[in-house]
């Protein structure tokens, strides 16, 4: 229980973070929104590693967390470029199947859930790829195959950053944390080099920005708890339920509202988690 409670939290924080990324990316670079985010998410993880000491954990765990800082942000990347060059239906719903990898990935390892617990699984799996699903508004088809690749190119990262950290907090969290963070930073910071691309964000904007990298640390460090308590395959599901935050707070503070289809995703990804806790 206490680690569907944890991954519940980390849903909520990645939702919010992501909910405030994309207000900001509208406005500003996403370049820049990236690096001073994912740069405050460094500089916390920094501090709670030094708080926390401890001796390096063995190397096989740092390659592990780096990977998990690859995967989220090459995921991340795959799922904007989708976006922009596909049809935001297939990619969106494409994208909400990430947690079929680490679902695979505890059953080859012999983790299996009861009955119910699988149920609510799919139940919630479906639900997500449902509550993703956008109509498209101007009755154009899009372009299937791009939709379709960066859809599952960002499905296999943020399914391998669940499993490459669960296997990361192993050894210790606070490790496991920096080191997927400065691998993330190091990525992106060699991105904006590359392109040279000037990092320029108005003063009053800073605040915001980084309090998405806040939730992150924080919806970070509540799924690498919880993946060490729980099975991965149920907690990923239950982080991945980020999807329904965003809309949530889309519905509330942007007034967007839901379409049938994404009424039936929520109502069906909530009884799933409900399935989920009670099995």
């Amino acid at each position: 229980m206490i680690a569907i409670v944890l991954a519940l939290g980390a849903a909520f924080g990645w939702g919010t973070s992501d909910f405030l990324g994309g207000l900001k990316s509208r406005k500003l670079p996403l370049l820049s929104v990236l690096l001073i985010s994912q740069s405050t998410a460094l500089a916390l993880v920094t501090g709670f590693a030094l708080v926390r000491g401890g001796g390096l954990p063995e190397p096989a765990a740092l390659g592990y967390a780096a990977l998990a800082g690859l995967a989220e942000t090459a995921a991340v990347a795959a799922l904007y470029r989708g976006l922009a060059v596909g049809t935001i239906s297939i990619v969106a719903a494409v994208a909400s199947t990430a947690p079929v990898v680490p679902l695979l990935a505890g059953l080859l390892s012999g983790e299996v859930p009861g009955a119910v617990q699988l149920a609510g699984l799919v139940v919630a799996l479906l639900g997500l790829m449902v509550a993703s699903y956008q109509s498209d508004q101007d009755g154009k088809a899009g372009q299937v195959l791009p939709s379709v690749g960066f859809g599952l190119l960002a499905a296999v990262g943020f399914g391998t950053f669940f499993v490459a950290m669960d296997t990361a907090s192993t050894g210790d969290i606070g490790w496991a944390l920096l080191t997927a963070r400065l691998t993330a930073v190091g990525l992106i910071g060699a991105v904006v080099l590359a392109g040279r691309q000037a990092v320029a964000v108005p003063p009053r904007d800073i605040p915001g920005i980084a309090l998405i990298g806040v939730l992150i640390v924080v919806a970070d460090a509540l799924y690498a708890t919880a993946s060490t308590l729980g099975m991965v395959g149920v907690v990923a599901v239950l982080g991945a339920l980020h999807t329904l935050v965003t809309i949530a707070l889309a519905r509330i503070f942007l007034n967007e509202k839901l379409g049938r289809p994404q009424q039936v995703g929520v109502g069906a990804a909530l009884a799933g988690v409900l399935a989920i806790a009670t099995g």
